[in-house]
């Protein structure tokens, strides 16, 4: 007889981070929550360093938290996610990054909020996400509430939060791109979100430390790296009741990662709209620019 599912999954796509795991791990070992309530995941995106025998000392001290972990051919966080996504069991997947740690009493706190607030149609809760080291944190200015991701998008300020997926929520895939390695969570979100709801909480559960060669310090060069994906990124964007600012960038930005791609040799989306074909007369200017700056290192 197998084990009862749990409710949450921590989720963590990783690589080449066994030197920060041991950390995330400690925080999960204290975490005051009854044995079976709660797994760790984690999906190895092809590491070339010690990951694979750290994941296995991790697993055999877990505590009440036990640890499960895969391996997958290196291609990308977002391909790592959705492996996560097919082999998590909880009810909830809560997505942890390997340079995160869980606060105390984070597990407990997102159980309470799961359990009591978000109604059926929610397909992801968000918390706000704290970085000891950044000097301004953020918290959503109205929380406790169930919005669009579009009109989170629209009426909250923009910061990088912890989320929690409903599992099974129809859509929970990243699109993937051949020969491309990157994917901005924006793309599933506005995705799923042009119509289905978020929860807007008002606990922290992680904290995060950015390293110097994380996907957050590389964001530009790894979206001019993929400019498809990045195309595809902006479109699902155009394709929702953005508010005005919101879409101008949007449509600045497709055509930017447009000509990317067209500097590459690479195929990307065409334009869907009008104003999409009428911003590539000027999206060679910031290709140009993010070239440049490039050079320059």
């Amino acid at each position: 007889m197998s084990d009862p599912a749990p409710r949450l999954t921590v989720l963590t796509a990783t690589r080449d981070r066994a030197h920060l795991l041991p950390r995330l791990a400690a925080s999960l070992r204290t975490q005051d929550i009854a044995p079976g309530l709660a797994e760790w995941l984690v999906v190895d995106d092809g590491s070339t360093d010690d990951t694979p025998a750290c994941l296995n000392r991790l697993a055999a001290d877990a505590g009440a938290v036990p640890l499960r972990h895969l391996s997958v051919p290196a291609g990308g966080k977002h391909r790592a996610l959705n492996a996560g996504f097919a082999a998590a069991r909880g009810d909830w997947i809560v997505v942890v990054d390997s340079d995160d740690w869980l606060v105390p009493g984070a597990l407990r706190a997102a159980l309470e909020v799961l359990d009591r607030d978000p109604p059926e149609d929610v397909f992801a809760a968000i918390f706000p996400l704290v970085v000891p080291a950044a000097a301004r944190q953020f918290r959503f200015s109205r929380p406790h509430r169930a919005v669009t991701y579009v009109a989170r998008g629209n009426e909250e300020p923009p910061f990088d939060s912890t989320l929690a997926f409903r599992r099974g929520a129809p859509g929970l895939r990243f699109a993937t791109f051949e020969g491309e390695d990157f994917l901005a969570e924006g793309a599933l979100l506005y995705n799923l979100g042009r119509k289905g709801r978020v929860w807007l909480a008002d606990r922290v559960l992680v904290h995060a430390e950015y390293q110097p060669d994380g996907l957050s310090a590389r964001m530009r060069t790894r979206r001019m790296a993929c400019p498809a994906g990045s195309c595809h990124t902006y479109q699902v964007m155009l394709r929702c009741d953005l508010a005005p600012a919101l879409r101008r960038r949007a449509l600045a930005n497709y055509a930017r990662f447009w000509w990317h791609g067209k500097v590459q040799g690479r195929p990307v989306p065409p334009p869907e709209t009008g104003a999409q074909r009428a911003m590539l007369a000027v999206g060679w200017a910031f290709c140009m620019a993010d070239l440049l700056a490039a050079r320059r290192g």
